[in-house]
C-alpha cells in the first residue's frame, strides 16, 4: 500500500467520523429543543407563533 492510499483511506476514515458526529449533535439538539418546547404553556407558544402540534417539525427544522 502505498503513502497515498494509506492517505486516502485515513481521510474516509475521517470524514465518515464527523458525518456520525454531526448526525448524533443534531439529534440531540433536535431532542434538547422538543422537550424545551414542550414544557412551554400553550400561550407562550401561540406568542411565538407554533402550536403543540408543529413542536416536533419546529425542532427538527430550527424554523417556525
Amino acid at each position: 500500500m502505498t503513502e497515498t492510499e494509506r492517505i486516502l483511506i485515513s481521510a474516509r476514515q475521517w470524514r465518515f467520523a464527523s458525518a456520525l458526529l454531526a448526525r448524533l449533535l443534531r439529534r440531540w439538539h433536535h431532542r434538547r429543543d422538543r422537550r424545551h418546547l414542550e414544557t412551554m404553556p400553550d400561550f407562550m407558544l401561540k406568542d411565538i407563533g407554533i402550536s403543540r402540534s408543529e413542536i416536533d417539525y419546529v425542532a427538527a427544522r430550527g424554523e417556525i
